[in-house]
């Protein structure tokens, strides 16, 4: 990781007491006269009926989460259950993936309680979760939903792991955090630099928080997680969170401008032989982007190079998670009617669909669910017009196929799910 030649610090922090952060990229920058200059205005009016007449358009929906049934059926995986990876995604940011376990002793009996192990056999880690109507610091202020949230923490199955990337009020909801935390006493939460403290203060005990800098990791064994080990095996299961780089910013009011990190997250299975301790292999990786951008403006060529370094040391990925669409803040542009062009204006803090599926190839995804869309918006209009653009470039990148592809695709799949539903896919 670079560092600071003035202040022998992470290039990433903006002071030596690790409370202000910044974007160290070019690509984070303001745009050139150059890239400017050819700008035209922003602002049009939506033309509704090309829209919604795109074949490759279509409105997202919100199901009831089956949690992956329906997804291990229609890929044909029923019987495979406990070799693949399920993701269900649950609207704007907020994702549920289940890793299968590898080393659970299986057949526990018991009666299962704060204290005692489980022989469950899968680890479920919920991304960024918001259940709340508006994405502010009340459900009266704030962005609110154009979709319903798929379900409430009530409905969840499990949670083992919560991993927030930033404190923004869509990312970082103080109403869904306690009620998992309640629901879940036992349940483990990753952020990153200067958000511990807001979770003390929500009331999560101090040795379920887990705070990281970028390119830090945690790693934990089944007992970390209440499993019950099977001994008999000759490999030992690991379970390693990192907290890596992200193109954003963070901030819940307008004096705490960048105080705190912003993130994605890789989540890794490793199974170490217990008689080497080096010699291990990877069964599970899943990526989250958080929110992104990738270059300071749609014609730059300048994009930001943490993607490749994050594909280079992590990938490639079973899943990822990566946003399409900019946040919920300007959504009343859309719900006047009037549609502000991401091509047209600095972009340095959300990546476009382009641009996202641009990250799916750096990264070296597998399988790539497009998030951040189609929830906290002002009309359908922004989720027609971020799936047309982000299966157009899937297209126009080459041997990416859809998500519904059953057959092997040079570079993965991509595509955008129902709000609730799911994909799976075998590791």
């Amino acid at each position: 990781m670079a560092q600071n030649s003035t202040a022998n610090r992470p290039d990433h922090h903006a002071n030596d007491c690790g409370t202000s952060f910044r974007n160290p990229w070019l690509s984070a920058g303001k745009p050139s006269w150059t890239e400017l200059l050819p700008m035209r205005s922003p602002l049009s009016r939506y033309c509704n009926e090309s829209l919604k007449h795109d074949d490759r358009a279509r409105e997202i929906k919100v199901v009831t989460p089956d949690w992956g049934a329906s997804a291990l059926k229609q890929r044909m995986l029923e019987n495979e259950e406990e070799t693949c990876i399920v993701g269900t995604w649950l609207g704007h940011a907020a994702a549920m993936a289940e890793i299968p376990l590898e080393g659970v002793r299986a057949g526990n009996s018991m009666k299962e309680s704060p204290e005692t192990l489980s022989s469950k056999s899968n680890l479920w880690i919920l991304f960024d979760p918001i259940f709340s109507q508006r994405a502010g610091p009340t459900q009266y202020t704030g962005p609110g939903r154009i979709k319903a949230s798929p379900c409430q923490v009530d409905d969840l199955p499990e949670c083992d792991a919560v991993a927030i990337s930033h404190n923004h009020y869509d990312h970082l909801d103080t109403l869904s955090i306690k009620a998992i935390s309640s629901r879940f006493p036992r349940c483990k939460f990753f952020v990153p630099l200067g958000n511990k403290s807001w979770l003390l203060a929500t009331g999560i005990p101090e040795d379920l928080i887990r705070e990281l800098d970028w390119w830090k990791s945690a790693e934990f064994g089944l007992e970390d997680f209440h499993r019950e080990v099977d001994h008999n095996t000759e490999e030992e299961t690991k379970l390693c969170f990192t907290c890596v780089p992200a193109q954003h910013n963070s901030g819940r009011g307008t004096l705490d401008q960048g105080s705190t990190l912003w993130c994605g997250w890789v989540v890794e299975q490793h199974l170490v032989r217990k008689s080497q301790d080096v010699e291990k292999r990877r069964k599970g990786a899943i990526y989250h982007a958080g929110d992104t951008g990738y270059r300071r403006i749609a014609r730059s060529e300048e994009v930001c190079p943490v993607f490749e370094e994050i594909g280079t040391t992590f990938g490639p990925f079973d899943l990822s998670f990566i946003p399409i669409w900019r946040g919920g803040t300007l959504s009343f542009i859309s719900y006047v009617g009037l549609r502000l062009s991401h091509n047209e204006i600095p972009s340095a803090l959300h990546a476009s669909p382009a641009d996202a599926i641009a990250i799916h190839l750096t990264v070296r995804s597998k399988n790539t669910v497009g998030v951040h869309f189609g929830t906290f918006i002002g009309s359908e209009n922004e989720s027609y017009e971020a799936l047309i653009e982000f299966d157009e470039a899937r297209e126009n990148a080459g041997g990416i196929g859809r998500l519904d592809d059953i057959s092997e695709c040079h570079h993965g799949r991509a595509g955008a799910l129902d709000i609730g539903g799911s994909i799976a896919v075998g590791i």
